[in-house]
């Protein structure tokens, strides 16, 4: 299910409102996407984990988290995952103090993993850019033919985008006073789950425009020099 040097994971994060079970138009998109990629990954395709939630605030929440779980695996099942190759587990969700964590926002969960041949994954982390797939090396990615230090931070952020857009993302970092600046002229890769971005931003921090896809978390990582 995961390679040896690399991870391999596609992952959607489903916000519903309360008491409903169906997913939206976008989130089906999004869901797609990820799972036409996933089964190209190996000739033996993918699987896919599904967490199914409630809030325990919502009404009869045993029953609405089996009831999400079971539409998320027939719409996967509609793309073509056969149902052996998804695993569904469900829970219900403990506020706190009436509150919802933020780490725990999200009622639906699904990881697209691959299903690896006898050999293994390992082939697709020299795969040149296949998506979805991690490397470990922190230092994976150069901008233009910039002339870098040898040794370099990795800085890593992300944002969360509603729908799929198109625009430039300002950098911006927290100085000693408090301080927003833009992190201008710094090296940058923008990861969405379609493709990758790599440059350098302007003096105002801006980078190249870029489709951000939605609703899904874009990851973005800054180079610079090491404290």
């Amino acid at each position: 299910m995961q390679a040896q040097a690399c991870t391999v994971l596609l992952q959607n994060l489903i916000q519903l409102p309360p008491n409903t079970a169906d997913v939206s138009n976008g989130d089906r998109l999004s869901l797609t996407r990820h799972y036409l990629t996933a089964r190209e990954w190996t000739t033996e395709g993918a699987s896919a984990q599904v967490e199914a939630a409630a809030f325990n605030n919502e009404l009869n929440p045993e029953q609405l988290a089996a009831q999400r779980g079971k539409n998320i695996e027939a719409f996967l099942m509609q793309l073509g995952l056969s149902r052996e190759k998804i695993h569904v587990h469900e829970r219900v969700i403990e506020l706190n103090n009436g509150m919802i964590d933020p780490g725990d926002k999200w009622q639906i969960g699904v990881e697209f993993r691959p299903n690896c041949p006898p050999s293994g994954c390992d082939d697709l982390c020299s795969t040149p850019n296949p998506q979805g797939v991690a490397a470990p090396s922190e230092n994976g990615f150069t901008c233009g033919g910039d002339r870098e230090p040898a040794n370099t931070r990795i800085l890593k952020s992300s944002v969360w985008t509603e729908r799929t857009q198109e625009k430039s993302l300002i950098l911006s970092s927290i100085d000693s006073a408090g301080n927003q600046e833009p992190l201008a002229n710094t090296c940058y890769r923008v990861t969405t789950s379609a493709r990758e971005y790599i440059g350098t931003t302007d003096d105002k921090g801006r980078t190249a425009r870029i489709q951000l896809l939605g609703p899904e978390r874009t990851r973005i990582e800054t180079k610079g020099a090491p404290r």
